[in-house]
């Protein structure tokens, strides 16, 4: 009994704390949201700071720009991610085990890059004094540094999506290959014998088989994205910001009786969150990708 339970017992003082401050915190800023804020006199419970929210036009055009980001960047990610896993699978039928171990070491290359450094990344290539202006502007393709297109702290998000476009690449990847690469070289072979093409075979074996790997994949770089902080606040522009950064903002920026709200976004936000986060698993449970492999 004791050596069974040894392991959770040692674990238990790390955990209880981490539970703790965690769910202690969400309970804290819940009863803040909800008007229970003693530091400025308010102890009864109300609904005020959601009604402001709800009726500012700031949270919804942030909720927008976090929407539109979070969707675009997770389906170019997808797309990408999806094709660069075929690629790889393809490569593999037909070269040896030591290339495609390369390529793959290769497409794995921005998954060690932390999301702040990515972010300054893409301020170092894409701004209109980045280095991809200053090449465009040396070879003649465009006049001056600045007749490149605004990508980074634009309206849209661009600079945003580009750095976790690129960052979340080679999540799917890492989802989507481990499937192909359990489809067998005889399926192939057997997919030429009844005249099947590369094209054919990849629609109606490989593309069926990862398609539920893939949209988990795009369902939780969604996730991520939807809810993440630092490449928002470092790429983006002032107003509209994304969610987080719009909770940071009025919690930094206003006084204290802008407190609720900030954490009223943070408890919506967290919602949405538990929201996309039980969709995932939902489809993750109902599309067993190892099912019938084993």
């Amino acid at each position: 009994m004791w050596r069974k339970s040894k392991p959770y017992l040692l674990l238990l003082p790390a955990t209880g704390t981490i539970v703790l401050l965690f769910f202690g915190g969400l309970f804290d800023g819940l009863l803040k949201s909800l008007g229970y804020f003693p530091a400025i006199g308010e102890r009864q419970l109300n609904l005020d700071a959601y009604t402001n929210l709800l009726a500012s036009d700031s949270f919804w055009d942030s909720l927008e720009l976090t929407v539109r980001v979070a969707a675009i960047s997770s389906l170019l990610a997808g797309l990408l991610g999806g094709l660069l896993a075929i690629a790889l699978f393809l490569l593999n039928q037909y070269s040896e085990d030591e290339n495609s171990r390369l390529w793959h070491r290769l497409f794995q290359l921005p998954l060690t890059i932390p999301h702040l450094v990515a972010g300054y990344v893409i301020v170092l290539l894409f701004t209109q004094s980045g280095v991809i202006s200053k090449l465009l502007a040396s070879v003649g393709m465009i006049d001056e540094m600045t007749d490149f297109p605004v990508l980074v702290n634009d309206p849209f998000g661009w600079g945003i999506i580009l750095a976790y476009t690129w960052k979340e690449v080679p999540f799917v990847l890492l989802m989507v290959y481990p499937v192909l690469a359990r489809i067998q070289k005889s399926w192939r072979e057997v997919s030429r014998v009844y005249g099947a093409g590369n094209w054919n075979f990849i629609r109606e074996i490989a593309l069926p088989i990862m398609m539920p790997s893939w949209i988990i994949a795009v369902f939780i770089v969604f996730v991520f994205t939807f809810s993440a902080f630092e490449i928002p606040f470092l790429l983006g522009v002032t107003y509209p910001g994304m969610l987080p950064v719009y909770s940071f903002q009025l919690y930094t920026d206003g006084s204290l009786s802008d407190r609720p709200e900030a954490l009223a976004v943070n408890i919506i936000l967290a919602l949405m969150t538990i929201c996309l986060g039980l969709a995932t698993y939902y489809f993750s449970k109902r599309w067993n990708v190892m099912k019938g492999w084993e």
